[in-house]
């Protein structure tokens, strides 16, 4: 059997290039540490290319009234011009509404994302969901090295138990290979505003920067969460459901809400503490939505994970619409019909949930604005 290495020399050499990757993140200073993530408009082949969610960081520079922030449940279910649209005439004045969401939920995720968003932009009112709600949990995000950079996070990590930050720092070293390519070359260009490509062809959606960072999905209901391209129907649910029947939290309201109390991993409750000291330190108000899954069907309460005020230790204002009343009056086959699967709503279901939720949104803008 012939040896591995022909001899000291090209062992020594192979030996100093994996010393090198691996001490790739510590070493990522200077150009690679300064240069501006495009993180979001080159991901995997797999997960697409999110050049709006970049643009909307990087490249606008007014302020935001509203974002949505989160992953794939915000993008589907939130119709954002309409949203902008609503607050332009209750203000009178031209407004900001933004979604920046992306793939795979994980309060890491919302952490590092808001935070590359609230360093380049101020945002009055950050609206997130219980980033803990779908039926996998992950430690740490699924795609950690497309966005995760030692350089500039490894501070937040201290105060987590070693494995995480190995788990951290190992992400870093898969992701160094793209961050030093940045450095020697321009990032791919982003389609067309009228051409769409995988996923987003796939959805028979607009293309989500013209719709503000909303995925308006052209899906009919999938159970298996499979990309099988079920026929789409148009449907305007008819219902006695109204504005008034979205619920904050409160000790009044505290019958509408349940909490799980889902055991969670040490990182998800981190990053959620994480997020919340980063809005209170930007002066962002947070509102945790309660976002629609089917597999609630007319339960008498919303059940999130956590009571995201106490967890966070910070002012959070929950609120959403009781499937009971979200569904009032449908049929299950009707319902489906708002859903491209049992977790993401169509754009049947996004604009009929948009449409309740919008008063109470800009209600909660406005006091938070007064206060």
């Amino acid at each position: 059997m012939r040896p591995v290495f022909s001899g000291p020399k090209q062992a020594a050499a192979f030996a100093l290039l994996l010393l090198v990757l691996l001490a790739g993140p510590l070493l990522s200073t200077g150009k690679i540490g300064r240069q501006q993530r495009e993180k979001y408009s080159s991901q995997t082949i797999r997960w697409e290319m999110f050049p709006w969610v970049q643009k909307f960081i990087y490249e606008e520079t007014n302020d935001i009234d509203i974002a949505f922030v989160g992953s794939s449940h915000i993008c589907d279910g939130i119709d954002t011009p309409y949203v902008q649209k609503a607050l332009e005439e209750r203000l009178g004045r031209p407004a900001v509404v933004r979604t920046v969401g992306w793939y795979n939920p994980g309060f890491d995720s919302l952490y590092f994302c808001s935070k590359d968003l609230l360093a380049h932009r101020h945002v009055k009112m950050l609206v997130f969901y219980d980033e803990c709600s779908g039926p996998q949990l992950y430690e740490v995000h699924k795609v950690l090295p497309q966005w995760f950079r030692w350089s500039e996070n490894d501070g937040v990590l201290q105060g987590l138990a070693f494995k995480y930050r190995a788990i951290f720092y190992y992400a870093a070293v898969l992701g160094m290979p793209r961050q030093w390519l940045q450095v020697l070359t321009s990032n791919l260009r982003p389609e067309p505003s009228d051409v769409l490509t995988g996923n987003f062809a796939y959805k028979h959606s607009a293309n989500p920067e013209i719709q503000l960072g909303s995925m308006a999905t052209h899906l009919g209901f999938d159970p298996t969460y499979v990309d099988s391209n079920a026929n789409y129907i148009a449907y305007a649910p008819q219902t006695v459901t109204t504005p008034a029947d979205v619920t904050l939290y409160s000790p009044a309201t505290a019958t509408n809400f349940a909490f799980s109390e889902r055991p969670l991993p040490e990182t998800e409750i981190y990053f959620a503490r994480q997020f919340a000291l980063l809005a209170r330190s930007n002066n962002c108000n947070l509102v945790e939505l309660h976002m629609p899954a089917i597999d609630e069907k007319k339960s008498p309460t919303m059940i999130e994970t956590r009571n995201w005020a106490e967890l966070m230790q910070t002012p959070v204002t929950m609120m959403g619409v009781t499937p009971q009343h979200l569904f009032s009056g449908l049929s299950e086959s009707e319902m489906e019909l708002l859903f491209a699967d049992p977790g993401h709503l169509n754009i049947n279901g996004q604009k009929y949930f948009t449409r309740l939720i919008t008063p109470t949104l800009l209600q909660l803008y406005e006091s938070n604005l007064q206060h």
